[in-house]
This record gives C-alpha cells, structure tokens and sequence, in this order.
C-alpha cells in the first residue's frame, strides 16, 4: 500500500515540465497517488497598469492566466493518458503562501513539491523566499527538488539530531520513518545520519570550563549521543551498514557525506526561527541552498 495517496505539485510559472514537475509526476505514477496540480501568476507591471486602463490590463491578465491554464491543461492531459489521477488550478496571487496552506489542509495532500528557488543572500535579509516559507509553515512534509535531479531517486539520506528529549526522539523517529517509506516508494537505497559537533561541547563550557572539563563533557556529550543514535537506528529497523555516526562541523559534513555518497534526496527537520535565526535561515534551510541534492523536510507540527 502506497504511503502517499494525495500529492500536490507547485508548478512553475515558466510552463515547462521542471525537475518537480518530473519529480511529482513518477512519484504519482510509482505510489498511484492523485496528482494535484496548482500553478501561481503574478505581473506587477499588470497591477499597477489597472489604474490607468483597468479593462485593457485586465484582459490582459486574463489572456496570461488563459495561456497558463491551457498548458496546465494539456500537460493534464497527457498524464491521464498514462493512467493518472490529475487535477489542475491556476490563481493570480502575489503572495501564495496562504492559499497554498489552505490547498493542503483541505485536499488533504500527503506531500508537497515544488522547484528550489535560489534567492541572493542579500534579498533574503528583506523578503522570506517561498521555499524559507514553506520549509517552517507547510502543514506537510515539502521536498524541494534541485535543478538536474533524476526523475526518481537513488539515495535517500534522514539527517537527524539528538538532544536527548522525548519530544525530539519522537520527532526523529517520524523522521526515521517518512524517509523509509520516501526511500520505498522509489526502490532507493536509505541511509541515516547523525554529525557530532564536538564543538558545541567546548562553546557551552566556555567562560567557566576548565580545557580538561570540557573534553570529558565532549566525549560524555559523544558517548550519549551514539547510544541515542543506535536507540534510535534499532528502533526503526535501521540496517547496521545504513548508519552513519559522523564528528564535525554539520554542514560541511552533511554536505561532503551528500557528494560522496551520491544523496539525492536528504530528509531532515524544520523548527520555527526568530530573531537573528529568522535571518541566517535553520540547518534545513542553510543546506537547501548550499547542497546540490533535493531535500524533503518535516516540521514537528507537520501532520500525519
């Protein structure tokens, strides 16, 4: 039985089948999902011309929606021809996040995807992307889908972290398990992965610590952290070559573990950022835009 019944597809405005269209479309194809397809446009230039002639440029508006959703409709088309279930709509929206949030709960979509949309650093500082935006709202798990990526995966990576908790060893585990049943669903390998930072330990005791204090609370802190690790891996039914305890910096050694292991998809975790957070993005997000793989995130409020 397929772990995804309803998938909704963000498709791009630029009408063309992207690595998310392609992505969507073999997932539903593999697992017999429904594929929704909901698509946004927006001029500016269309909007601010209504005050001038507003018959004129709203005609025009309608013309550009009618040549989107006659696309829309014919790429439908094509994907009932070999067996889908597809539905499409197409809205004018300059900010799509809400009705998008609304699309899910009430379709009761399983899964998101969408393309990755890079943003310069600096843009990011004024205006959250809709990637960032999803990534910690999204009801769902999200898989943004990278530029070059095969239409199914052949690797599948769950990035998980470990404070210890039961709250967060429950959410690990949802993780654990939504990137088996990803990994299943396209015949791909799995793999799981925790990174030690061994500096953590060594900036929580600093100002206080002794330098000999601090190792033996670095090798406690690592000590605790592999015997939650092979808790968690058992727990799931995680294979012993499937595991990966990894020390050092997190993003520079998921990112070297991703290239040298041929990862397409990673699957990690979202939390709610504020303050400075909001603005250098979580780990999720800082990897979706220095990582050349896909990433499928869950955020603890996400449903299911």
């Amino acid at each position: 039985m397929s772990d995804y019944r309803r998938i909704l597809l963000l498709a791009p405005a630029e009408m063309n089948r992207s690595p998310a269209f392609e992505r969507a479309t073999e997932l539903a194809l593999s697992t017999g999902a429904a594929l929704h397809i909901l698509a946004f446009d927006y001029v500016p230039t269309l909007d601010v011309a209504t005050l001038f002639d507003q018959k004129a440029m709203t005609q025009a508006r309608e013309g550009y929606l009618d040549l989107h959703r006659r696309w829309l409709h014919q790429e439908a088309d094509r994907l009932r021809g070999h067996g889908l279930d597809v539905s499409c709509n197409i809205f004018w929206r300059h900010h799509p996040l809400q009705p998008i949030i609304e699309y899910v709960r009430d379709l009761g979509i399983d899964l998101l995807i969408k393309d990755v949309h890079l943003e310069s650093g600096l843009k990011r500082l004024f205006a959250t992307p809709l990637d960032w935006q999803l990534l910690r709202d999204c009801p769902v798990p999200v898989h943004l889908v990278t530029g070059g990526s095969r239409s199914l995966p052949h690797h599948v990576l769950v990035a998980v972290d470990l404070g210890g908790e039961r709250a967060e060893e429950c959410f690990n585990d949802r993780l654990v398990q939504a990137g088996q049943a990803f990994a299943r669903q396209c015949a791909a390998t799995f793999s799981l992965v925790h990174v030690h930072d061994k500096s953590r330990s060594y900036i929580h005791e600093m100002g206080w610590g002794t330098l000999p204090m601090a190792e033996g609370l670095e090798m406690a802190s690592r000590a605790n952290e592999q015997q939650g690790f092979k808790a968690l891996a058992e727990r799931n039914g995680v294979e012993k070559n499937q595991r990966h305890f990894l020390t050092g910096a997190v993003i520079e050694s998921l990112g070297a573990f991703v290239e040298h292991n041929a990862v397409d998809v990673m699957v990690m975790g979202t939390r709610h950022s504020h303050g400075l957070d909001s603005i250098l993005g979580s780990t999720a997000e800082n990897v979706l835009y220095r990582s050349t793989c896909s990433l499928l995130t869950l955020s603890p409020e996400c449903q299911g």
